[in-house]
């Protein structure tokens, strides 16, 4: 937990792919901010010119389309087919999106928001929990997990399967979370065990600015 003074709380909202992690964001979305860390990494990747050297060098000019955005397939079938790879992308790009992530975070705070909320699928995995106040992980079981993806997203089970080689097993980041949100039902349990878990953390940051 971050010992980092703010007004109000800094909240981790991590879980595997096909967890519901984006479903939870949205719902949350409609009351508090949420900092989304994959949409900050890729605007870093488009419009940081020393990042986007960084990553030509590293990965080739395939990994961007003619129009100057990034490929984003390209990219993460290079990135997730490799273990160097990915150690490299990460390297790249986790520091200056970290540091965005912070930078927007007070911001929000010198605006006045009690919860301020930071998507990430790899909180743990980065090690970098202590940012936060609190985390809270979305958990699924894998059948599930492969079932949303495949059904979904027409991503075969195999490529779904290799991607969650490369983060932590739901069960591990459940353990290592704050709060955990179990999302095996329907919509409106996965709304009201977020709701739920949102009053908790509201009633923690009133404490906290107090």
């Amino acid at each position: 937990m971050s010992t980092e003074k703010r007004n109000g709380l800094l909240i981790g909202l991590t879980g595997s792919i096909g967890a519901g992690k984006s479903t939870v964001a949205e719902i949350i979305r409609k009351k508090y901010p949420v900092l989304d860390t994959d949409r900050i990494a890729r605007e870093i990747m488009e419009q940081d010119e020393a990042i986007r050297d960084a990553l030509v060098e590293r990965f080739g000019v395939q990994i961007y389309l003619s129009d100057g955005s990034l490929d984003r397939h390209v990219l993460s079938s290079i990135a997730f087919g490799d273990e160097d790879n990915l150690r490299a992308l990460n390297q790249i790009v986790h520091p200056p999106t970290i540091q965005r992530v912070l930078d927007n975070a007070a911001k929000l705070s010198e605006e006045g928001h009690r919860l301020i909320f930071v998507e990430s699928a790899l909180i743990f995995e980065a090690e970098i929990e202590e940012m936060f106040d609190y985390t809270i992980a979305v958990s699924a079981e894998i059948e599930r997990i492969l079932q949303r993806m495949t059904e979904r997203d027409g991503i075969e089970r195999e490529r779904v399967l290799a991607r969650l080689r490369y983060q932590l097993p739901p069960e591990e980041k459940a353990n290592l979370a704050d709060f955990v949100i179990r999302n095996n039902g329907d919509m409106s349990d996965l709304r009201a065990a977020t709701t739920a878990i949102i009053s908790i953390l509201s009633h923690l940051g009133k404490r906290r600015s107090s």
